[in-house]
Formats: C-alpha cells, sequence, structure tokens
C-alpha cells in the first residue's frame, strides 16, 4: 500500500474498525479530522461503513437511515459547541456513531462486538448530558444558560458578560479599579459548560460542578474558587511589569500558576482530589504541604491531607470528559458508576453485593445510558432501569 493510501480516511476508519490501527495512524486520524482535512470523503467513507452495518444486524431492529441522517445534521452543531482543540474527536466519535448498538470504541484495549445486550426500551432509556448551566450574577440573579440567546447578558460594573454560541465571555476595558464583583456558573448533573474569563483563560466545567470568579481581576492575583471537576488554560497576565499569578481554591485547597493547563477533580464522593498538569507549571498547596508539578505528573490529595505523586499520567484519559468521552483505566464497577451518575442524572442503587470488576477502554459521552450499560455487562455485570435510577445486580 502506498503512502497515500495509508493517510486516507478510508485507510485509517478501516484500521480503526478492524482493530488493527496503530498508536501513529490513530494520532494522524485525530490530527486530519483537527484540521477538517477533506470532510467530504470522511462522509462518504462513514456512510459505506454505516451501510455495512446496516447489513449486520436485523433490519427490524433499528432504523438505521434516520440514525445516520440525524448524526450528519448534528455534526456541525457539535463542531460549533466546541472550540478548536476538541474539534479534533469528532472523527472517533462519528465512527464509532456508525456502530450505535455497541456505542463504544477502546484505544489500546479491545473493540469487541456486543453480544450479551441489556434490555432496555426506547422509552426507558435515558438521554446523554449536554451543554447548559447557570450563571449567578453578583446581584444574586441567575440565567438559565441553556435557553440564553447570543449576545449580552449582562453588565457586571465594566465587564460585558456575553453569550457567544454556548460559551460564556467576560470582556473588560483596561484594567479592573472598582470592587470585584463575583460570578458562579454552575453545572447540575447532565450538564457541562465553558466560560472564557476577563483575564483570557478559558474554564471548562464538568458536569456537578461549579466556579466562582470576578467579572473583572486586579492587579494583585487572579483568585477562582471551583467545586466538582474543571479543567482550566490559564492565559499569562502581566501588569506593571509584573506576573499576576492564577489561584485556583478548592475545599482547602490551592493550585498556583501564572499560565498553563491543568484539571482538576474535586468531587466529594471520590476519595482524593486529583490535579493533573498538562502544560506549565503548578504548585499545589494544603496546610504546610506543598508539591510542584511537571507537565505529565499528577498529585492526588488524599482525606488525611497527604499528597502522593503519579508521574507519566495519561493524560487524555484525564482530560476525557472535556473532549466528549468517558476513559476508563483498569477503574472500579463504583468510580465507573458514578460517573454515569453525573452526566445522566440518575442515582445508582446496588442489589446485593457490588460485583469486583474492572474496566478500561473509552466511549463516547453522547451515547444513550443503555449502550454505556451494555458493553459492561461484557464483564458479567447486569442492570436495570428505573425511571432515574440504575440498579445494579448481583
Amino acid at each position: 500500500m502506498d503512502k497515500q493510501d495509508a493517510t486516507s480516511w478510508k485507510y485509517l476508519i478501516t484500521q480503526y474498525l478492524e482493530n488493527k490501527i496503530s498508536k501513529e495512524e490513530l494520532q494522524l486520524l485525530l490530527r486530519k479530522a483537527g484540521e477538517e482535512e477533506d470532510m467530504e470523503m470522511l462522509t462518504t467513507v462513514l456512510r459505506e461503513q454505516w451501510e455495512k452495518a446496516t447489513l449486520a444486524v436485523d433490519p427490524g431492529d433499528q432504523d438505521w437511515d434516520d440514525r445516520f441522517r440525524i448524526i450528519m445534521e448534528e455534526t456541525p452543531r457539535i463542531q460549533r459547541q466546541h472550540n478548536r482543540r476538541s474539534v479534533w474527536r469528532w472523527a472517533v466519535a462519528a465512527t464509532v456513531a456508525l456502530l450505535l448498538g455497541m456505542g463504544w470504541y477502546w484505544v489500546g484495549f479491545r473493540k469487541t462486538p456486543v453480544s450479551t445486550v441489556a434490555s432496555v426500551s426506547a422509552r426507558k432509556d435515558i438521554a446523554p448530558g449536554t451543554t447548559g448551566g447557570i450563571l449567578v450574577l453578583a446581584n444574586g440573579q441567575q440565567i438559565a444558560l441553556d435557553s440564553a440567546g447570543n449576545g449580552l447578558l449582562a453588565m457586571q460594573g465594566k465587564a460585558k458578560v456575553m453569550n457567544r454560541q454556548g460559551r460564556i465571555t467576560y470582556s473588560t476595558n483596561g484594567k479592573n479599579s472598582e470592587q470585584l464583583l463575583y460570578n458562579t456558573v454552575i453545572t447540575p448533573k447532565s450538564k457541562q459548560f465553558q466560560l472564557l474569563l476577563a483575564d483570557g483563560s478559558s474554564v471548562w466545567l464538568n458536569a456537578a460542578s461549579s466556579v466562582r470568579f470576578p467579572a473583572a481581576f486586579n492587579d494583585e492575583e487572579r483568585r477562582v474558587e471551583i467545586t466538582g471537576e474543571a479543567y482550566f488554560e490559564v492565559a499569562p497576565m502581566v501588569r506593571n511589569g509584573k506576573k499576576v499569578p492564577f489561584v485556583v481554591s478548592v475545599r482547602g485547597m490551592e493550585v498556583q500558576v501564572l499560565g498553563t493547563h491543568f484539571n482538576i477533580n474535586a468531587y466529594v464522593d471520590e476519595s482524593t482530589i486529583k490535579t493533573t498538569l498538562l502544560e506549565g507549571s503548578v504548585m499545589v498547596t494544603k496546610g504546610n504541604a506543598k508539591q510542584l508539578l511537571q507537565p505529565g505528573q499528577q498529585v492526588q490529595l488524599d482525606k488525611v491531607n497527604q499528597f502522593v505523586l503519579f508521574k507519566n499520567i495519561d493524560i487524555d484519559g484525564e482530560i476525557a470528559w472535556k473532549n466528549g468521552y468517558f476513559s476508563f483505566n483498569q477503574a472500579d464497577l463504583p468510580s465507573v458508576m458514578r460517573q454515569i451518575s453525573r452526566w445522566y442524572d440518575v442515582d445508582i442503587l446496588y442489589s446485593g453485593k457490588i460485583p469486583d470488576r474492572r474496566f478500561g477502554g473509552e466511549i463516547s459521552r453522547y451515547s444513550n445510558v443503555s449502550q454505556v450499560l451494555r458493553i459492561l455487562e461484557e464483564s458479567k455485570v447486569h442492570f436495570k432501569i428505573e425511571e432515574k435510577r440504575i440498579i445494579v445486580l448481583p
């Protein structure tokens, strides 16, 4: 096979679906999607694969043509909602969507067709989460971001609060000399949201999270507070020839940065607070304990306030939620179900002893919950959906 064939959409997607794709080929596939290279050809290849998938199932099981049409119509919307850095995941998500009955894709693990399928009717199925949340202004006024139109939402001192295609942006002319006006963005279960702070820093909020921040920053410090999970891309800020530090406060712990990319997972139902660094450097502190992080490292703060440092972390897995998928690396069942609970806004109940299972792989967060449960059933775990509850059966 010549070089051109080995870099084509048809070759890469075929390699992926047949579980033959190498790490280098997968990176090429993601790069091509991020650069939106020959998207018409990608659409053609996906339709061909879709038609093959149609022949592999009982025609009465799914209306494949309608589902393909919906995916193709939804693609521009998905691309608009996410910035250029996350659009690169679209190709993989769309490819996997060809096999919606499975809903699962593995990177470096396996891609095994599901044979044991949870019996869930469309009426009982639960749709995935969406973009949305609540903006709380300094005066207590609340704005539902799910239904907010594009344009100016509010004025906070000299700062304009704008909604731009499902992302909140703060902008101000010149430095802030007024009293700080604090706003809060809250994402309930099944919602996530992105905002751009007045200093140019970007924040992504996972489901069941919040961030409190000033509408405009002063010259001394940029301080925000979070709950749940958030990913930051901090912009450098210089005032009077001096770099202004950025500080994230979370449950008594602080992460101090000047300009960097990092993720913090601090859900109260998790056993540790995890800070993962992608670029730059950060200093994590809790009381007298301190830990300096380098890119690719993660520090975990346990319940007795002890720091544990981990190196060579799977960065893509840690920020998988931001890019539209779940990522599990030898995760136990309760850990998996907590993520499902937050994203699908469901309660998890265990009927009997919790199964001792470990899971590895990735799955699109755009899948219905039944598609996630189907692959979990491959490990001899069974479920029942009742209203907004998922019951784990013995």
